[in-house]
């Protein structure tokens, strides 16, 4: 018997909930500017002797792992438009545009950390390989996602004479040479400026974020999980989780025995490699590859097991509200980080250690749970969603239930 399609989406919501926790967490060491600050400058904040367990904790269970499971979903999702058709095909595509749009304007005037652009971007290739057969979906993905491993490799055996990087760090350091200014430095003048400061370190650091996806070979690793993604809707996995159970318990199990080491390797590589084109970093390159997509399936198929229990799928649908306004929710705690952390709000940035942010982070998580809900008792979409689908279908679509 098939699992209702309500019950479904509410898993897929509460997983998508469940990845937000894991975003704001990560990001909340960029958007409060720790990140950019010399560890002189954070051995002198208070809390600070707790830096290095929380960032290890990071390193082994958070970071990347949480954006993996949002791409995974990503693929899902596209995976249900293509049983609408051809109709559900360019509504698809439209909805790309759409983010690419709004992903643009978070990027350039609001966070240069911006996924979404990336992530429309990637979604208007997508549909190009909905006509692989799952054997080939699943070995393009794995090709993929294993792609910085061979991308580094080949830096480091032709001496960096292929460098994927170089074009774009030389777009990067043009504009900075243009702008007169450099990144680090105008970005730690945020936190203690204003409203000029802030436009103008936006002006020329979203190039840099350009220079990051390339530097960590984000968008074939991307592509991958959307594929990962589109194979999962295919298989219904999450569609019907009893049935799939057993799959799910070795995908969790497999997850969690390679991934974890990897991820303690991934932990150790951090702070005793360098880049290419070093040979040591390679070793990175491959922790990282060993280590996130394959935690980042365990988390999801452990979350998928746990559903089944009606105890916990009372607990975790708190989440489901949550991951219905992913959108609104991303954008709320980047604005909400600008208020905290720069000279236009309270200014906290680069004045506060990794337990202090990380505690805001949770406090804002929390508080996005609890809105979420009550907005979503009122309202069928939330307010971004609401603008997204508008656009999407044409027309103005009612808001109140």
């Amino acid at each position: 018997m098939s699992t209702p399609v309500t019950q479904r989406t509410e898993l897929l919501d509460a997983l998508r909930g469940f990845a937000l926790f894991g975003v704001v967490w990560s990001n909340y060491a960029v958007l409060a500017y720790w990140i950019f600050m010399d560890p002189e400058a954070r051995s002198a904040l208070p809390g600070s002797f707790l830096d290095a367990p929380l960032e290890a904790f990071h390193t082994l269970l958070i970071d990347g792992k949480f954006y993996s499971i949002f791409s995974l979903l990503f693929g899902i999702g596209f995976g249900f438009f293509l049983e609408k058709g051809s109709d559900g095909l360019w509504r698809f595509y439209r909805r790309m545009l759409i983010l690419l749009v709004i992903g643009w304007l978070h990027l350039r005037y609001l966070w240069a950390g911006d996924i979404l652009f990336l992530y429309a971007a990637l979604g208007l290739v997508l549909p190009f390989f909905r006509k692989l057969n799952d054997r080939a979906l699943v070995v393009t993905a794995t090709v993929l996602i294993l792609s910085p491993i061979l991308i580094d490799g080949a830096v480091i055996l032709t001496n960096a004479r292929f460098d994927p990087l170089g074009p774009v760090l030389r777009f990067h350091e043009a504009r900075e040479a243009g702008s007169g200014s450099a990144t680090f430095p105008a970005m730690l003048a945020v936190p203690d400026g204003g409203w000029k400061e802030f436009m103008d370190a936006n002006a020329h650091t979203w190039s840099f974020r350009f220079v990051h996806l390339v530097e960590s070979n984000r968008p074939p690793k991307v592509l991958g999980l959307f594929l990962l993604g589109l194979w999962v809707a295919r298989n219904r996995l999450f569609a019907d989780v009893e049935q799939h159970a057993t799959l799910l318990k070795r995908l969790c199990l497999g997850g969690v025995v390679i991934g974890l080491p990897a991820s303690v390797l991934m932990w150790w590589a951090e702070g005793h490699v360098g880049h290419p084109p070093e040979p040591a970093s390679l070793l990175r390159a491959t922790s990282y590859a060993f280590s996130v997509v394959p935690l980042a399936i365990a988390f999801a198929s452990g979350f998928a097991l746990l559903w089944r229990s009606g105890v916990w799928q009372q607990r975790l649908l708190v989440l489901a509200p949550m991951g219905r306004m992913a959108l609104t929710n991303y954008l709320m705690q980047t604005i909400i980080a600008l208020l905290l952390f720069t000279g236009i709000g309270l200014g906290w940035g680069t004045h506060v250690s990794a337990v202090a942010f990380e505690g805001l982070a949770l406090g804002v998580f929390l508080m996005q749970v609890l809105w979420s809900r009550w907005w979503l008792a009122r309202f069928q979409y939330g307010p971004f969603e609401w603008v997204w689908r508008s656009l999407t279908y044409g027309r103005v679509m009612p808001m109140r239930k």
